[in-house]
């Protein structure tokens, strides 16, 4: 998939975020990158076993850190599954959750290739 990189990350208001601190940059998004597969892993597990609560928990959560690095297609993306958590709609979760990795995918590839 291709992806508007300005929609991906959002580097300028995620360093206006951090007062200009371009090294607290680029530790948040270190950490960010080092986060995010385990929290997908944790959230198709939890997809897997149907955990309503969980799935919701876990999207929240990725919500969450892609707003505070701004990833905006990403946290766009959690907080549609959030939202649908609540429907009880496993199929179309299970669609959004796929269509997850690929953003993941293209936010850290494009975090990367800023700070390489």
């Amino acid at each position: 998939m291709n992806f508007d990189s300005t929609s991906l990350w959002q580097r300028e208001k995620a360093l206006q975020r951090l007062a200009g601190n371009q090294a607290l940059l680029k530790r948040v998004v270190e950490m960010f990158i080092e986060q995010i597969d385990e929290k997908y892993l944790t959230l198709t597990t939890a997809l897997s076993n149907k955990e309503q609560e969980e799935v919701r928990f876990i999207s929240h959560a990725i919500k969450g850190i892609s707003g505070d690095v701004g990833a905006e297609l990403l946290r766009h993306k959690a907080s549609s599954i959030e939202m649908l958590s609540a429907t009880g709609d496993w199929d179309e979760i299970d669609v959004q959750i796929k269509a997850m990795a690929s953003v993941i995918d293209a936010t850290k590839s494009e975090m990367v290739a800023a700070h390489a």
